[in-house]
């Protein structure tokens, strides 16, 4: 049985914070130059998520001896987008909440998701659509890397 170097957790803890600090820089950044009002600018902020588990799970695989199973590598995206999100959620929370407390007037004059949202249900969106979007990434990856044989030639 072919063992890991690193576990699964330990690679999304370390991407999916790699994530949530690249978010936080792109979402002062975009704060900065005021762009925080522009839907398809904010919601970028995913593509971070996207990149890391495919790092991770890149890094993931040149690690482990043997063929990388499945379900690990699926388990690192989820890790990564679950981690990744909380954290940039949570400080989004904070950011509205305590250090600019005009930017959660600002919240509830937008739309998100069809909805005026308060900073607490932005956190928890931002985090469901995280951990969806790091899961989903690492289906789609796994679903090149699965080496275990389930596939048939038929």
């Amino acid at each position: 049985m072919a063992q890991s170097t690193v576990s699964t957790e330990s690679y999304g803890v370390r991407y999916g914070l790699i994530a949530a600090v690249v978010m936080i820089a792109y979402f002062l950044f975009i704060n900065m130059i005021n762009l925080q009002d522009v839907e398809i600018v904010r919601f970028a902020s995913n593509i971070f998520i996207i990149l890391a588990v495919m790092w991770a799970i890149y890094s993931f695989k040149n690690n482990y001896r043997g063929p990388v199973p499945y379900l690990p590598g699926l388990a690192v995206g989820f890790l990564v987008g679950l981690i990744g999100s909380v954290v940039y959620a949570f400080f989004i929370y904070v950011y509205a909440k305590f250090l600019n407390p005009n930017y959660a007037t600002v919240l509830n004059t937008q739309d998100y998701y069809g909805s005026v949202l308060s900073p607490m249900m932005l956190a928890g969106a931002i985090t469901i659509l995280g951990t969806a979007v790091g899961t989903m990434t690492g289906y789609i990856l796994m679903m090149a890397y699965d080496n275990s044989g389930a596939r048939t030639t038929e």
